[in-house]
C-alpha cells in the first residue's frame, strides 16, 4: 500500500473515533495554554492539570508572573520534571512579554520561539491550538506511531513533522494533531502493544526503525557513496592505459589482497610479540627456585670440621713422642761418682737431644702437660739405676784391682 493511500484510510479511522478532540491540558487563554504547553515537556498532561490551577489563581497575567520570585513559582511547579529551570523560564518569558509584547502573547512562530523556554513543538500547539494557525506540531506520541504506520522513517522529528505535512491535508492538521495524541494513548501504546488487536496496526503496522538506527542507514549509504567516488578515482590513476569496468575491478582486487595480506602479517607479528612476552615472564619465575636448591648442597660439602678434627689429630700425635723420648734422655740425669758411669749417660743424651728441638714446634702448647707427668717419673726411675750403676762400677774396680 503507498503511504498515501494508507494516510486516507487512517484518517478517516481518526475521524470516526474522534471526531471533535478537546485539548487535554486546561487553560483560559493563551498565555495559560502557552504556561502548561511549558511546562508539558518531560512531564504528563495530568500532572500539568495539577499544578496550573493553583498557580493560574496566584499570577494570572504575564505582568503578575513576572512580579513573583523565582522560589515561589518553583514551590506550585516542584512536582514536574525540570521544575528549577522550568520556574526561572517562566518568570523570564513573562518579563519579556511585558516588555516586548505589552503582555500580550505574540502570534507568530518567530517571536514565539524567541522567548525563553518555547520550541517549535510549544510554538505550534500554541499557533494551532489558541490562534487557529494550521501547523502539525509532533510529539512523542506523534513521532512514535508515524514511524509505526510507515509514514516516517522516524530519522527526526522535523522529518516525521515534514512527512505528515505532505501525506495530509492542511486543514486537518490542528485536528489531527490532538487525534493521533488520544489514539496512541488509548490504542496504541509503545510496550505491551498487540498489533492484531490495533485497528490501524492490523494492517498498517511496520517494523519501524529506531532513530539509532535510521542514523546510521543515512551515515553508512553517505560511507558508500564516499567509497565508490575514491574507487573510480584510484582506479582511473593506477591503470592510466586500460579502461572499462574490468580494469578497475582488477585494481580494486589487486589492492583489497595486498590490504588483507598486511593485515595478516601484522596480527602474526603480534601473536609472536605476545607469545615471547609470555614465555619471558614465565622463565625468570622459574630460576630463582632452582639457583638457591643447588648452592647450598654446594656449601655443605667443603665442610671444614674435618680439618680441625685431623689438625686436632695431628697436634696430639706429635705430643707423644717428645713424652717418650724424654723418659730416656732424663734417666741419667745425675751423673755418677766414677768415670765409666759419666760415659755410659752421654751417649744416650745426645740423641734425644736433636730430635725434641725440631719437633715440639708445631706442638708447643700440647708438649707441656705431658713433660710434667715423665719428669716425675723420670725422677722416680734413677734410683734403680744409681744402685745398678754402682754395683757394675764396683764390680769392675775389681776386677781391675785383681788383675
Amino acid at each position: 500500500m503507498r503511504p498515501t493511500d494508507k494516510a486516507q484510510r487512517i484518517h478517516g479511522i481518526l475521524d470516526r473515533l474522534y471526531p471533535e478532540p478537546p485539548i487535554p491540558l486546561l487553560h483560559t487563554d493563551p498565555f495559560s495554554l502557552l504556561v502548561a504547553v511549558a511546562l508539558s515537556a518531560q512531564t504528563t498532561d495530568a500532572r500539568v492539570n495539577l499544578v496550573t490551577p493553583a498557580l493560574f489563581r496566584r499570577a494570572p497575567t504575564p505582568e503578575a508572573m513576572a512580579a513573583l520570585e523565582v522560589e515561589e513559582i518553583l514551590g506550585f511547579i516542584r512536582t514536574c520534571g525540570l521544575a528549577p529551570a522550568k520556574s526561572k523560564n517562566l518568570r523570564r518569558m513573562s518579563e519579556l512579554l511585558v516588555e516586548r509584547h505589552s503582555g500580550v502573547v505574540p502570534q507568530s512562530f518567530a517571536e514565539l520561539e524567541a522567548l525563553p523556554g518555547v520550541g517549535h513543538k510549544t510554538a505550534s500547539v500554541v499557533m494551532s491550538q489558541a490562534f487557529g494557525v494550521p501547523a502539525f506540531a509532533v510529539d512523542t506520541h506523534i513521532h512514535r506511531l508515524a514511524a509505526r504506520w510507515g509514514l516516517s522513517d522516524g530519522h527526526s522529528v522535523e522529518r516525521t513533522e515534514r512527512d505528515l505535512k505532505a501525506l495530509f491535508p492542511e486543514s486537518s492538521w490542528n485536528r489531527l494533531h490532538l487525534q493521533i495524541i488520544y489514539f496512541g494513548r488509548e490504542h496504541c501504546p509503545a510496550r505491551s502493544h498487540d498489533p492484531e488487536v490495533c485497528p490501524i496496526c492490523e494492517w498498517a503496522f511496520v517494523r519501524e526503525p529506531t532513530p539509532a538506527k535510521a542514523r546510521k542507514r543515512g551515515a553508512a549509504a553517505e560511507k558508500e557513496k564516499e567509497k565508490r567516488s575514491t574507487t573510480k578515482a584510484t582506479s582511473k590513476r593506477s591503470s592510466p592505459t586500460r579502461s572499462g569496468p574490468g580494469a578497475t575491478v582488477k585494481t580494486t582486487g589487486a589492492k583489497k589482497a595486498a590490504a588483507t595480506k598486511k593485515v595478516a602479517a601484522k596480527k602474526k607479528v603480534a601473536a609472536t610479540k605476545k607469545a615471547a612476552t609470555k614465555k619471558a615472564a614465565k622463565k625468570p619465575a622459574k630460576k630463582p627456585t632452582k639457583k638457591p636448591a643447588k648452592k647450598p648442597t654446594a656449601t655443605k660439602k667443603p665442610a671444614k670440621k674435618p680439618a680441625t678434627k685431623t689438625a686436632t689429630k695431628a697436634t696430639k700425635k706429635p705430643a707423644k713422642k717428645p713424652a717418650k723420648k724424654p723418659t730416656a734422655t732424663k734417666k741419667p740425669a745425675k751423673k755418677p761418682a766414677t768415670k765409666t758411669a759419666t760415659k755410659a749417660t752421654k751417649k744416650p743424651a745426645k740423641k734425644p737431644a736433636k730430635k725434641p728441638a725440631k719437633k715440639p714446634t708445631a706442638t708447643k702448647k700440647p708438649a707441656k702437660k705431658p713433660a710434667t707427668k715423665t719428669a716425675t717419673k723420670a725422677t722416680k726411675k734413677p734410683t734403680a739405676t744409681k744402685k745398678a750403676a754402682t754395683k757394675t762400677a764396683t764390680k769392675k774396680a775389681a776386677t781391675k784391682e785383681g788383675d
